[in-house]
């Protein structure tokens, strides 16, 4: 992480790198974190209108991050830098933190979850969203459109659990039961993440455009052979509704209107 003035300049692990509006420097330069970003409304063709909303320190969220069997919480490390006092910065959060907020989150969206059920969800989507370097919220929109966060789901079709992955694809992923939910968001955001490489050609996240993001979620609901099949989002009502709908909701989490 490097910065100038009010802006910071963030280096991802695959060696891309963007500008993120910030009220002052998170952490020192060098740091290693992992930030969650709002997404501005000039970013309609790639990622370019970001500011820095919380972010936490990288070894934190690996401390916190699941195994997919079984799941395996572990304590988080308070960070060494403490927030800047200034009432515009954003605010440094523990992986404590980041985890209840994100709990909190999951049981407003299906209140029938007890706490150690959304614990364990949150957890999860965290640790393998950064895992596979893709944004949770994008995940948390995902399941929302799939299950409304019923572990239990099983569609007319036969997908099942939070991700409704079909039973061919869950054992392509490794997915012994995908009605346990770390299991199944372990495939789901495998998912996700093999078809954003294969719909946009292994972009690094932050040149994705919503197109490539379309034509992903069109392949996670259709299969990748009907996208290439029609050479684009297919004609089918569902898939098409679907993409809107996941697009929809990911933007409401990301702040966009």
């Amino acid at each position: 992480m490097g910065h100038c003035g009010n802006t910071i300049i963030l280096k991802t692990a695959d060696h891309g790198s963007f500008t993120v509006a910030a009220g002052s420097p998170p952490a020192q330069i060098g740091a290693e974190l992992a930030c969650l970003l709002k997404i501005g409304e000039k970013s309609t063709c790639s990622l370019s209108d970001l500011s820095l909303v919380a972010c936490t320190f990288l070894y934190d969220l690996e401390q916190a991050e699941p195994k997919p069997k079984p799941p395996s919480p572990a304590p988080a490390v308070e960070p060494e830098v403490k927030p800047s006092a200034k009432s515009n910065a954003a605010k440094t959060i523990t992986s404590d933190e980041l985890l209840r907020l994100y709990s909190n989150a999951v049981r407003q969206f299906n209140p029938k979850l007890s706490t150690a059920e959304s614990n364990t969800i949150a957890q999860s989507i965290l640790g393998f969203s950064y895992r596979y370097k893709v944004d949770p919220r994008l995940v948390c929109a995902v399941i929302l459109a799939e299950s409304n966060f019923r572990v239990q789901a099983t569609s007319r079709s036969g997908a099942q659990g939070l991700g409704q992955l079909m039973p061919s694809t869950a054992a392509g992923l490794g997915v012994d039961n995908a009605y346990d939910p770390v299991q199944n968001i372990y495939g789901s955001v495998r998912y996700v993440k093999s078809m954003l490489d294969r719909m946009s050609g292994n972009k690094h996240w932050n040149n994705l455009t919503w197109n490539d993001l379309a034509l992903a979620l069109a392949a996670y609901n259709a299969g990748p052979g009907a996208v290439k099949k029609h050479g684009g989002i297919p004609p089918y009502k569902e898939t098409r509704n679907y993409v809107q709908k996941v697009t929809s909701i990911y933007k409401q989490l990301c702040g966009i209107k």
